[in-house]
């Protein structure tokens, strides 16, 4: 069994090891993408720190004209923090390879860029990372490899497994030992310390491509509630404005932050405000939300992800697992640094099966005189 996993491993590893390493790098780029687009494109984050933020529905009407293509904001994605910028968010027009997205300061509400997304570099990453720049079959792709990643560490692990209990050799790496020691090394103890972590982002990554499947088979083991589908009473008046509705949310949760502002996309929709809690680990992600009547403004349903079902809960953890945010700063730079590994654990791969491989030079012989 051991010999047959070894050819498995080998081999596979040869095939697919270059598309492991390219979702890997690209995951790696974008565990800290509001950062890396911020330095990337700096004129989206070229302001002041804000003392205070502006008006909600000043940015929605300063970015609508800015925009100025006939179309109106889909949702509001507020600064992480007083020194980065809202993001407007509006319909892809035909033929785009996205949404057009308004930069927003969030001191004085004026527009700072306006640009398409997945024509700037972190969205490539983001397109590269979920389908190898391939669409649909390229999900597909991707999801795939997240179960050929389960089988490289599981076959991993099985083979590696010392024998007659040499732990320490098992463990570590050799100093002043030759390159192919080197590279076995850093194979195996990379792998092996490594693989909770690859475990964990195999297993998220594929509920993220699958997640509704995904989301039936935790249903088959933990409650899972949908969120109530409530409706505005279409009344012929003028909605309310952004403030207003941001003002109601955040009476029922006073102490929590508003993240996003989704806007009402048909005269009987709702405001939905999604909300993150001081209590909750990471920073970008949000899973308590309140509904409010785009005319009244009144609250019409309360989701507090706190209280929610088991499997509800289970699921709602698995996407900040897997960009590291459930963990802080500290998971963000362990999902960074294990995005990486895929690649070094190919091209270390390929150099003993290259060794292997290559004809040994022959022996010099002396002869005596």
């Amino acid at each position: 069994m051991r010999a047959i996993l070894l050819l498995l491993h080998k081999y596979t590893g040869l095939f697919l090891g270059l598309l492991l390493s390219i979702t890997g790098i690209s995951g790696s780029l974008i565990v800290f993408d509001r950062e890396l687009d911020e330095m990337l494109a700096p004129e989206t984050a070229n302001f002041e720190p804000a003392q205070s933020l502006a008006s909600i529905q000043l940015a929605l009407d300063n970015a609508t004209a800015a925009v100025d293509n006939g179309s109106s904001p889909t949702r509001i994605m507020l600064g992480r923090d007083l020194q980065a910028p809202h993001i407007v968010r509006f319909p892809a027009p035909e033929g785009s390879p996205g949404p057009i997205e308004a930069s927003i300061d969030p001191g004085t509400a004026q527009v700072l860029a306006v640009r398409t997304w997945g024509e700037y570099p972190v969205t490539w990453f983001y397109h590269l990372h979920l389908s190898f720049l391939a669409g649909p079959v390229g999900e597909i792709v991707v999801g795939i490899m997240g179960f050929c990643m389960l089988f490289f560490t599981i076959s991993g692990i099985v083979i590696w497994w010392p024998k007659n209990g040499r732990w320490r050799r098992a463990l570590t790496i050799k100093r002043h030992a030759g390159a192919f020691r080197l590279n076995f090394d850093l194979h195996k103890t990379v792998g092996v310390y490594f693989t909770p972590l690859f475990v964990m982002l195999a297993l998220t990554g594929m509920e993220i491509v699958w997640h509704d499947p995904a989301e039936k088979l935790v249903s088959a083991f933990l409650p899972v509630t949908e969120a109530d589908d409530v409706r505005s009473q279409a009344s012929g008046i003028t909605p309310v404005s952004a403030d207003q509705v941001a003002t109601s949310a955040q009476a029922i949760f006073p102490d929590s932050a508003i993240m996003r502002i989704y806007l009402p996309n048909a005269d009987d929709a709702a405001f939905d405000v999604t909300f993150k809690h001081p209590e909750e680990p990471w920073k970008e992600y949000a899973r308590s939300a309140v509904q409010i009547d785009q005319y009244s403004g009144e609250v019409l349903s309360v989701w507090d992800g706190r209280e929610a079902p088991a499997g509800n809960v289970f699921l709602d953890w698995l996407f900040p697992l897997h960009n590291g945010d459930a963990l802080g700063q500290i998971g963000r730079w362990l999902v960074f640094i294990s995005g990486l590994l895929p690649a070094l654990l190919f091209g270390t791969g390929l150099y003993m099966w290259w060794r292997k491989r290559r004809p040994e030079k022959p022996r010099q012989v002396s002869t005596g005189s």
